[in-house]
């Protein structure tokens, strides 16, 4: 079978299936410790510079958008790249000086636990940080979960009737599937490759034959995969980001699958060079009226969003860092999976 990689669809029209599908809402309000961090980073000049992990450079927009719509005159650059090259030129940078993010906030979460050990990152608790779960932020206060996201079962919800909507893993092994299904490629993202590495741990790889049988679309990225499942030109995916609420492209947990999650994880660096900014974008995004906007869950356990908590959900919310930590596992998988993707790769 032949590598069937695509990504027709320019990056201006992906912006409604970016990960952040949140509306602009001016979170400082009256808050006093938002409203002194807010004049704190008026005076040192209101500027932030923000590294953020995606896959099309417009996946923030709407976050930089909300951000200045609360704090006026904070100019607010949020650059997006894959979240291993932003490591790779953050790794340089620290080494030769000139750093430029203030923020960096990525999938790769095994790089927070580096920086941390390089002393490269700032100790800082954001208000709300007290009530996130545990196990999405650092017990020392140098990184913190800022929404809870999961690559998992997508619809379009036009295509199929609710009854016909498949859950867990091996309803896509239906007949009514076959070249029906859209996914971004799990050999080139740790995420959805954890998401097929939870699949062939239940099911084992017979799992991986059956569904390549299905003709799956291998795509670039996740907004790519929501396009095409808007268009119409496929009607499911086994591993893709979207909201949980109602909608044309909709997120459905599984029945009895356990499914990957992971927290989206910022951090300041302790050179920032706005660093009462830095410290207004982490509390902004944690507080809770930026929490009950997120697009699947909090990583608050006192915010309630529409979807419920995520400990309500059978997924394991340490699992996909302590797949990540391990490299050489990690590569083994990809490599194995490899053979079933891009045979003769």
């Amino acid at each position: 079978m032949k590598r069937r990689t695509i990504l027709k669809y320019g990056a201006a029209g992906l912006t409604a299936f970016a990960f952040n599908q949140v509306s602009a809402s001016a979170a400082s309000g009256d808050d006093p410790v938002l409203q002194r961090l807010y004049r704190d980073a008026l005076t040192e000049g209101g500027g932030l510079v923000v590294w953020a992990g995606g896959s099309v450079p417009n996946q923030e927009d709407r976050t930089r958008q909300a951000f200045m719509t609360a704090f006026p005159g904070i100019d607010t650059t949020i650059k997006v790249r894959y979240s291993t090259e932003h490591s790779a030129l953050i790794d340089r940078q620290l080494a030769l000086g000139g750093l430029e993010p203030d923020v960096v906030q990525l999938q790769t979460l095994y790089d927070f636990d580096h920086w941390k050990s390089q002393n490269a990152l700032l100790q800082y608790r954001p208000p709300g940080a007290a009530a996130v779960f545990k196990q999405y932020r650092d017990p020392d206060d140098t990184f913190i979960g800022i929404s809870a996201q999961s690559f998992g079962r997508v619809v379009n919800t036009a295509a199929l009737p609710e009854a016909d909507r498949p859950r867990d893993a091996v309803d896509f092994l239906a007949p009514a599937f076959r070249d029906k299904i859209v996914v971004p490629d799990p050999t080139a993202d740790d995420a959805v490759l954890f998401a097929f590495y939870l699949v062939t741990q239940k099911y084992g790889l017979t799992f991986m034959e059956r569904f390549m049988e299905q003709r799956p679309l291998i795509v670039a990225n996740s907004p790519t995969t929501n396009a095409i499942l808007a268009a119409g030109e496929r009607t499911v995916s086994l591993a893709n980001v979207a909201s949980l609420a109602p909608g044309p492209v909709q997120y459905l947990a599984p029945r009895t699958d356990q499914f990957m999650s992971w927290p989206r994880t910022a951090a300041i660096f302790r050179t920032a060079r706005h660093p009462a900014a830095a410290k207004l974008y982490l509390a902004w995004q944690l507080s809770a009226e930026r929490q009950s906007t997120v697009l699947q869950w909090t990583t608050r356990r006192d915010v309630t969003v529409p979807a419920g908590p995520i400990t309500g959900y059978n997924t394991p919310l340490n699992g996909f860092r302590d797949f990540i930590r391990n490299r050489a596992a990690v590569e083994r998988y990809r490599a194995l999976i490899t053979t079933f993707i891009h045979p003769g790769s």
